[in-house]
Protein backbone atom coordinates (compact mmCIF):
# COMPACT_ATOMS: atom_id res chain seq x y z
CA UNK A 1 0.00 0.00 0.00
CA UNK A 2 2.96 2.52 0.38
CA UNK A 3 4.12 1.90 -3.24
CA UNK A 4 0.91 4.02 -4.46
CA UNK A 5 1.57 7.25 -3.83
CA UNK A 6 4.58 6.80 -5.41
CA UNK A 7 3.09 5.04 -8.33
CA UNK A 8 0.54 8.00 -8.30
CA UNK A 9 3.11 10.90 -8.30
CA UNK A 10 5.37 9.11 -11.05
CA UNK A 11 2.28 8.87 -13.22
CA UNK A 12 1.03 12.28 -13.23
CA UNK A 13 4.41 13.66 -13.67
CA UNK A 14 4.51 11.87 -17.05
CA UNK A 15 1.74 12.43 -18.03
CA UNK A 16 2.50 16.17 -17.67
CA UNK A 17 5.41 16.57 -19.75
CA UNK A 18 3.82 16.52 -22.61
CA UNK A 19 1.98 19.48 -21.83
CA UNK A 20 4.57 21.30 -20.51
CA UNK A 21 6.46 20.83 -23.27
CA UNK A 22 3.26 21.66 -26.44
CA UNK A 23 3.52 24.97 -24.10
CA UNK A 24 6.60 25.99 -25.15
CA UNK A 25 6.51 25.11 -28.71
CA UNK A 26 7.42 27.89 -31.04
CA UNK A 27 5.53 29.87 -33.08
CA UNK A 28 6.62 29.73 -37.03
CA UNK A 29 10.26 30.72 -37.90
CA UNK A 30 12.01 31.87 -40.44
CA UNK A 31 15.68 32.39 -40.18
CA UNK A 32 17.35 34.14 -43.15
CA UNK A 33 20.97 36.84 -43.64
CA UNK A 34 21.34 39.98 -44.94
CA UNK A 35 24.35 41.91 -45.57
CA UNK A 36 25.82 45.60 -46.42
CA UNK A 37 29.43 45.72 -47.77
CA UNK A 38 31.58 48.69 -49.04
CA UNK A 39 35.18 48.95 -50.73
CA UNK A 40 37.47 50.84 -48.48
CA UNK A 41 41.19 52.02 -49.36
CA UNK A 42 43.62 50.28 -47.36
CA UNK A 43 45.49 52.93 -45.31
CA UNK A 44 48.20 50.85 -44.19
CA UNK A 45 51.42 49.31 -44.75
CA UNK A 46 53.55 46.85 -43.22
CA UNK A 47 56.95 45.59 -44.33
CA UNK A 48 58.61 43.24 -42.62
CA UNK A 49 62.49 43.02 -43.61
CA UNK A 50 65.63 40.60 -42.75
CA UNK A 51 69.25 40.26 -41.86
CA UNK A 52 70.81 37.43 -42.73
CA UNK A 53 74.39 35.28 -42.69
CA UNK A 54 75.55 31.79 -43.52
CA UNK A 55 78.71 30.52 -42.47
CA UNK A 56 80.60 28.64 -40.08
CA UNK A 57 81.09 30.96 -37.50
CA UNK A 58 78.20 31.22 -35.30
CA UNK A 59 79.88 34.76 -33.08
CA UNK A 60 81.03 36.23 -36.00
CA UNK A 61 77.11 35.59 -38.66
CA UNK A 62 75.56 37.00 -35.52
CA UNK A 63 77.91 40.18 -35.14
CA UNK A 64 77.16 40.94 -38.99
CA UNK A 65 73.27 40.35 -38.47
CA UNK A 66 73.37 42.42 -35.20
CA UNK A 67 75.27 45.01 -37.05
CA UNK A 68 73.17 45.59 -40.28
CA UNK A 69 69.73 45.09 -37.43
CA UNK A 70 71.17 48.62 -35.77
CA UNK A 71 71.61 50.48 -38.60
CA UNK A 72 68.46 49.61 -40.24
CA UNK A 73 66.75 50.74 -37.12
CA UNK A 74 68.99 53.78 -36.89
CA UNK A 75 67.82 54.97 -40.11
CA UNK A 76 63.90 53.87 -39.78
CA UNK A 77 63.81 55.41 -36.35
CA UNK A 78 64.52 58.88 -37.87
CA UNK A 79 61.32 58.55 -40.27
CA UNK A 80 58.58 59.69 -37.93
CA UNK A 81 56.32 58.72 -40.67
CA UNK A 82 56.94 55.05 -39.94
CA UNK A 83 56.70 53.13 -36.78
CA UNK A 84 59.30 50.27 -36.27
CA UNK A 85 60.50 47.44 -34.37
CA UNK A 86 62.90 44.24 -34.24
CA UNK A 87 61.22 40.63 -34.59
CA UNK A 88 62.32 37.21 -34.29
CA UNK A 89 66.31 36.55 -34.48
CA UNK A 90 67.00 32.81 -35.35
CA UNK A 91 70.42 30.84 -35.18
CA UNK A 92 69.42 27.46 -37.44
CA UNK A 93 72.03 24.69 -38.88
CA UNK A 94 72.55 24.54 -42.36
CA UNK A 95 72.81 20.45 -43.40
CA UNK A 96 74.59 18.97 -46.06
CA UNK A 97 74.46 15.55 -46.89
CA UNK A 98 72.51 14.90 -43.71
CA UNK A 99 74.81 16.78 -41.46
CA UNK A 100 75.47 19.95 -40.37
CA UNK A 101 77.64 21.81 -42.54
CA UNK A 102 77.49 25.58 -41.10
CA UNK A 103 74.85 28.03 -39.30
CA UNK A 104 72.43 30.55 -40.68
CA UNK A 105 71.98 33.85 -38.34
CA UNK A 106 68.96 35.74 -39.46
CA UNK A 107 66.88 38.80 -37.35
CA UNK A 108 63.62 40.33 -39.20
CA UNK A 109 62.31 44.19 -37.96
CA UNK A 110 58.57 45.08 -39.23
CA UNK A 111 57.74 48.74 -40.36
CA UNK A 112 54.75 50.08 -40.52
CA UNK A 113 53.33 53.60 -42.11
CA UNK A 114 50.33 55.07 -44.00
CA UNK A 115 52.36 56.92 -45.92
CA UNK A 116 53.70 54.98 -48.68
CA UNK A 117 56.31 56.98 -50.61
CA UNK A 118 57.88 57.53 -47.40
CA UNK A 119 57.81 53.83 -46.62
CA UNK A 120 58.86 52.65 -50.18
CA UNK A 121 61.92 55.01 -50.28
CA UNK A 122 62.75 53.83 -46.78
CA UNK A 123 62.75 50.28 -47.85
CA UNK A 124 64.91 50.76 -51.16
CA UNK A 125 67.46 53.09 -48.70
CA UNK A 126 67.77 49.83 -45.91
CA UNK A 127 67.96 46.69 -49.51
CA UNK A 128 71.67 47.47 -49.22
CA UNK A 129 71.98 45.42 -46.22
CA UNK A 130 68.41 43.80 -45.41
CA UNK A 131 65.81 41.85 -47.66
CA UNK A 132 62.38 42.48 -48.26
CA UNK A 133 60.68 39.75 -46.88
CA UNK A 134 56.49 40.86 -47.47
CA UNK A 135 54.83 43.70 -47.53
CA UNK A 136 51.01 43.82 -46.31
CA UNK A 137 48.24 45.97 -46.78
CA UNK A 138 45.59 46.72 -44.45
CA UNK A 139 43.08 48.90 -42.62
CA UNK A 140 43.57 50.75 -40.10
CA UNK A 141 41.73 50.01 -36.62
CA UNK A 142 40.07 53.24 -36.56
CA UNK A 143 39.06 53.51 -40.30
CA UNK A 144 37.73 49.61 -40.22
CA UNK A 145 35.80 50.93 -37.05
CA UNK A 146 33.90 53.65 -38.59
CA UNK A 147 32.99 51.53 -41.99
CA UNK A 148 31.90 48.73 -39.91
CA UNK A 149 29.73 51.09 -37.85
CA UNK A 150 28.18 52.52 -41.18
CA UNK A 151 27.68 48.74 -42.35
CA UNK A 152 26.09 47.44 -38.59
CA UNK A 153 23.44 50.13 -39.23
CA UNK A 154 22.71 49.62 -42.84
CA UNK A 155 22.37 45.58 -42.46
CA UNK A 156 20.20 46.18 -39.39
CA UNK A 157 17.63 48.40 -41.49
CA UNK A 158 17.65 46.26 -43.95
CA UNK A 159 16.73 43.21 -41.61
CA UNK A 160 13.76 45.36 -40.49
CA UNK A 161 12.65 45.70 -44.32
CA UNK A 162 13.60 41.57 -44.75
CA UNK A 163 11.31 40.55 -41.48
CA UNK A 164 8.16 42.85 -42.19
CA UNK A 165 8.00 41.99 -45.81
CA UNK A 166 8.09 38.35 -44.72
CA UNK A 167 5.22 38.44 -41.91
CA UNK A 168 3.42 40.59 -44.30
CA UNK A 169 3.48 38.04 -47.38
CA UNK A 170 2.80 35.36 -44.69
CA UNK A 171 -0.24 37.23 -43.33
CA UNK A 172 1.04 37.26 -39.67
CA UNK A 173 -0.02 40.43 -37.56
CA UNK A 174 3.41 40.66 -35.83
CA UNK A 175 6.77 38.88 -35.04
CA UNK A 176 10.04 38.70 -32.68
CA UNK A 177 13.21 38.09 -33.40
CA UNK A 178 14.70 35.12 -32.05
CA UNK A 179 17.96 35.20 -33.31
CA UNK A 180 20.20 38.13 -34.41
CA UNK A 181 23.88 37.49 -35.25
CA UNK A 182 25.93 40.26 -36.06
CA UNK A 183 29.41 39.41 -37.80
CA UNK A 184 32.33 41.74 -39.27
CA UNK A 185 34.73 40.44 -42.06
CA UNK A 186 37.45 41.50 -44.97
CA UNK A 187 35.66 39.75 -48.01
CA UNK A 188 39.34 38.55 -49.15
CA UNK A 189 42.92 37.89 -47.53
CA UNK A 190 45.43 41.33 -47.21
CA UNK A 191 47.04 41.49 -50.63
CA UNK A 192 51.00 40.58 -50.34
CA UNK A 193 53.82 41.36 -51.92
CA UNK A 194 56.61 38.64 -50.99
CA UNK A 195 60.21 39.52 -52.35
CA UNK A 196 63.84 37.70 -51.36
CA UNK A 197 66.69 39.00 -52.38
CA UNK A 198 70.30 39.22 -52.12
CA UNK A 199 71.51 41.38 -49.45
CA UNK A 200 74.97 41.74 -50.40
CA UNK A 201 74.11 44.84 -52.53
CA UNK A 202 77.03 47.16 -53.30
CA UNK A 203 74.39 50.32 -53.46
CA UNK A 204 70.73 50.42 -52.59
CA UNK A 205 68.73 48.95 -55.43
CA UNK A 206 65.74 50.82 -57.00
CA UNK A 207 62.65 51.20 -54.33
CA UNK A 208 59.88 48.82 -54.66
CA UNK A 209 56.32 50.36 -56.21
CA UNK A 210 53.76 50.18 -53.40
CA UNK A 211 50.04 50.67 -54.18
CA UNK A 212 47.77 49.53 -51.72
CA UNK A 213 44.36 48.99 -53.48
CA UNK A 214 41.21 48.40 -51.92
CA UNK A 215 39.50 45.74 -50.02
CA UNK A 216 36.03 44.65 -49.20
CA UNK A 217 34.48 44.81 -45.72
CA UNK A 218 31.06 43.28 -45.41
CA UNK A 219 28.89 43.00 -42.52
CA UNK A 220 26.89 39.95 -42.48
CA UNK A 221 23.35 39.36 -39.99
CA UNK A 222 22.19 35.89 -39.54
CA UNK A 223 18.57 36.50 -38.60
CA UNK A 224 15.70 34.33 -36.93
CA UNK A 225 12.23 35.65 -36.12
CA UNK A 226 9.07 33.85 -35.04
CA UNK A 227 5.55 34.57 -36.65
CA UNK A 228 3.01 35.20 -34.51
CA UNK A 229 0.00 33.01 -34.72
CA UNK A 230 -2.56 35.78 -35.37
Amino acid sequence: MKKWPWLTFALFSTLALPVQAEGTLPYDRVGFTVSAEKDVENDVLTAVMSASQTGQDTAKLADEVNQAVAWAMEIAKKETAVESRTLSYTTQPVYQDGRVNGWQVSQSIELKSKDSKVLSGLLGTLQAKLRIEAVDYSISTEVRKGLEEQLITEALATFKQRAGQVQQNMGRADYRVVRLDIQTAADFPQPQMRMAMDASYASAPAAPTLDAGKQKVRVNIAAEIELSLN
